[in-house]
């Protein structure tokens, strides 16, 4: 007995102990948000070449499994060694993902480079023509506005004398800072490469070693927690990896079929620079919500400049597509993958962006999924506890606690059993 009394001590003081960090965590937090916020990105700088490889490795591993799960067992059948087999298998899986992965990258741009040269060519070749329509435009305006032109001519005398002043004053120091910026971006630019070479190497050893880090993250769960909270917790990984491969890569593959669509309904229509509007709409496409419109906007501005009549046919067009991916093939490729009303995909996108910008954009929306999933699971566990019912709709109207005990009795009774996945799906984690 008192030794299993020790235990219990010693496990509420851990308890304390570690309620008491969190406490401090969050008052020093709370107290300095911007010097946290400015730790969080010190930190992320440091570890960006990790989170490359990261993402790399993510984004290689469906394909590396598609060989890996298909060549083992071809092997194993063929009598060879389970592993010599497991070597073998995955050193083929991991240089397909490589070499397709380099391949598309490579097609990519191969295609897109000479067309957006020859669009942003003849963005230069016509901007004399742009200046002058715009000029003639403003000139027909100011003759018709008398008024109007008195403000711009005040507006410009106010302009010249800035400039005169500005070249009198700090010109020379704003020479300066405007060096030192393009240094600052220079110095940046070489960073990004070199941290993408490291990115890249690390996702070799991830893809290479993955089944080991799952395995030492999966001992320490289990040496960590009990096992039905380690086996819940398993669960809450597979269903995070798969949110995270429903939605991001099928919101890839979604947005490439929309720039594609967007290309060739151009080329048809003849609108001008397809490439360039289509490579526009399809990367912003990636984007939840706000993507449609980040990309649509600028294209348009940019027809506008050709032709008028045009840029409203390309935004009739865009409003077509947009229907198309909503309703079509974005349900058939994404599905209900992330499970959220779309109220909190908008809330999600809004705080994500203004906490972690464009990363936010498109990762805000599976994170917050998984968050929504944990916290809705722990309610519904306390629910329980309570013989409470965890049905939302059971909430529907009730004035009292009370109200709810025949429904607890229902939702017993009629409760579907919690999807789980098929063992290859689990593998793939």
């Amino acid at each position: 007995m008192p030794k299993n009394d020790d235990r219990k001590y010693f496990k509420w003081g851990l308890t304390a102990l570690c309620v008491i960090f969190i406490s401090i965590l969050l008052v020093v937090i709370f107290t300095n948000l911007p010097g946290f916020f400015s730790m969080i990105h010190a930190l992320t700088g440091i570890l960006s070449p990790l989170i490359i490889g990261v993402v790399i490795a993510f984004l290689l591993n469906p394909l590396a499994n598609f060989v890996d799960f298909r060549l083992r067992p071809f092997l194993l059948r063929r009598k060879m060694k389970p592993e010599k087999a497991e070597k073998l298998s995955r050193i083929a899986s991991l240089l397909f993902a490589l070499v397709l992965g380099a391949l598309i990258v490579y097609a990519f741009f191969a295609m897109l480079v000479p067309q957006l040269y020859e669009s942003v060519m003849g963005i230069v070749a016509n901007a004399q023509t742009y200046y002058e329509s715009i000029e003639r435009w403003v000139t027909n305006i100011l003759e018709d506005n008398p008024e109007i032109l008195s403000y711009v001519e005040r507006a410009l005398d106010a302009g010249f004398e800035f400039i005169k002043n500005w070249l009198t004053t700090s010109f020379l120091s704003d020479v300066q800072k405007v060096v030192s910026t393009l240094t600052t971006s220079v110095v940046a630019v070489v960073s990004g490469v070199i941290n993408v070479l490291v990115g890249f190497v690390a996702s070799i050893y991830l893809l290479w070693s993955k089944k080991t880090f799952l395995a030492q993250i999966k001992k320490l769960v289990v040496a960590v927690c009990r096992p039905s909270t380690a086996d819940h917790l398993f669960e809450i990984g597979r269903y995070s990896n798969r949110i995270f491969n429903g939605f991001v890569i099928g919101k890839i593959i979604d947005s490439a079929i929309i720039g594609v669509l967007c290309y060739i309904g151009m080329s048809i229509l003849k609108l001008p620079y397809p490439a360039l509007v289509a490579t526009i709409i399809g990367v912003t496409n990636i984007i939840p919500f706000f993507g449609p419109f980040i990309g649509a906007i600028p294209s348009a501005l940019l027809i506008l400049l050709v032709n008028p009549l045009q840029a409203f046919y390309f935004i009739i067009f865009i409003i077509v597509l947009q229907q198309i991916d909503g309703n079509v093939i974005g349900p058939k490729i994404l599905g209900n993958t992330v499970g959220i009303s779309g109220f909190w995909v908008l809330a999600s996108i809004t705080v994500a962006t203004g906490l972690f910008g464009f990363a936010g954009m498109i990762l805000g929306v599976p994170v917050f999924a998984i968050i929504y999933m944990i916290l809705s699971d722990a309610i519904n566990s306390a629910l329980r506890k309570k013989g409470k019912p965890t049905l939302t709709t059971d909430y529907y109207g009730i004035i009292r606690v009370s109200e709810l005990a025949g429904a607890a009795r229902a939702d017993a009774e009629h409760e579907p059993a919690e999807p789980t996945q098929e063992p290859e799906q689990t593998e793939q984690n």
